[in-house]
């Protein structure tokens, strides 16, 4: 579950860390529960389905919810016991999201 905390303390990376020239490491409060439950919960109650799912290097999936027509989304991190939200909220961008911070070309 520590991997779990630290890969979602990532997403929590404001633009005001932008400019430090190192990560540092972050406290967020997150709800969890046994992870059927937390899946179960989005499905039956926002009707969001999963569009995107990653395996982290930490054995954990990550999965992106979303309701197509309310445009609802939920980040979800979980194994096969607990399951995290990272993150929901509304609307998505485009191809080419603005995302507030300027990244570098490669």
């Amino acid at each position: 579950m520590k991997h779990l905390l630290r890969v979602a303390l990532l997403f929590c990376l404001t633009s005001s860390i932008a400019n430090a020239q190192e990560i540092i490491d972050l406290t967020k409060t997150m709800k969890c529960s046994d992870a059927q439950s937390v899946m179960n919960y989005f499905v039956d109650t926002h009707k969001e389905t999963p569009v995107w799912v990653g395996k982290s290097v930490h054995n954990t999936h990550i999965t992106l919810m979303m309701n197509k027509e309310t445009r609802s989304w939920t980040m979800i991190e979980y194994d096969s016991r607990i399951a995290c939200v990272l993150g929901a909220g509304e609307e998505k961008s485009g191809s080419n999201p603005n995302i507030g911070v300027k990244l570098n070309s490669y």
